[in-house]
Order: C-alpha cells, then sequence, then structure tokens
C-alpha cells in the first residue's frame, strides 16, 4: 500500500474516500465491508483505469486494497485523485469548491412546498364558497319571511 493514497499517519488528507457510496448522518466507517461493497469499489476502479485514469499497476495496487479491506475505513483514499465516475476531470482553480457535485434537496424544502399548496388551495376553496353560503342563507331567511316554507298548511279532506 501507497503513502500516496492517504492513509492514516502519512500526515495526507484522506478527502472523499469511500463516502460517496456511503453518506449518512453519523460516521460507519468502523462498519465492516461486504462482498458486494467490494465488488462495487472495484467496478468503480475498472470504470476510471478504462478511462485511462489509472494505468495498469495503480488499477492493480487498488483492486488488492478494495479486495483485502475489512472496515469501510479500510477503503478510504481510493479515490482522492480520481473525479466523480462518468464525470470528466476537472482542474479544480483557487476558490473552487472541494467537492463539486450534484446539489441535495433537503426533504423539509419538500414539506415547507407541500404545506404551502396546501393553505393557498385551502385560502382559493373559502374565498368562492364564502360568499355563496352567505347568499344561500339569505334565500332561506327570504323563503322564511314570505312564508314559502316553515309554515304547516292546514290539510284538507279529514
Amino acid at each position: 500500500m501507497s503513502a500516496q493514497y492517504g492513509e492514516p499517519g502519512t500526515g495526507q488528507p484522506r478527502g472523499r474516500g469511500f463516502g460517496p457510496l456511503f453518506r449518512g448522518p453519523y460516521s460507519d466507517q468502523h462498519l465492516r465491508v461486504s462482498d458486494a461493497e467490494r465488488q462495487a469499489v472495484t467496478d468503480r476502479l475498472a470504470e476510471h483505469f478504462s478511462a485511462g485514469r489509472l494505468d495498469q499497476s495503480e488499477f492493480d495496487e487498488r483492486v488488492e486494497r478494495a479486495m483485502s479491506a475489512k472496515t469501510r475505513a479500510d477503503l478510504n483514499g481510493l479515490f482522492d485523485d480520481l473525479p466523480e465516475t462518468g464525470a470528466p476531470a476537472r482542474s479544480a482553480g483557487p476558490g473552487a469548491p472541494r467537492f463539486p457535485g450534484r446539489r441535495r434537496r433537503h426533504p423539509a424544502l419538500a414539506l415547507v412546498f407541500v404545506v404551502v399548496i396546501a393553505l393557498v388551495a385551502g385560502h382559493v376553496v373559502v374565498e368562492a364558497t364564502v360568499p355563496w353560503l352567505f347568499v344561500g342563507f339569505l334565500v332561506v331567511a327570504m323563503l322564511f319571511a314570505t312564508g314559502a316554507i316553515g309554515r304547516s298548511r292546514p290539510r284538507q279532506g279529514r
């Protein structure tokens, strides 16, 4: 294993490492990796190798390291000097973000959007129905006042 991949004790930052595949609210670097996770890492390395970002010896060394990993922390540093899979390599100038990538939307924003839409829809329904309810109330009051409804008529024939 080489120090160029940001291993512990080398003084180099670990950077992204295997983190983009395992994001979460807490650190899970102590968890053991499965065969499927090791395979996912080697698949990503193969993509970089086929794109010409890794030579044969670098690829072999990283695949060996991935396949012998016990925990997720052992996979850190394998992708530090590589762009996201499928993304073209970018030159990061001064002031450029360290981890460019897609924006993640916050789930609370969706909830706020739904609540705002519900409030607006409720307001529209109330504004459309309340005037008609008032008109209906006036019509019923007029019918009571004129005697068209509400008074009992004497029955004939008894």
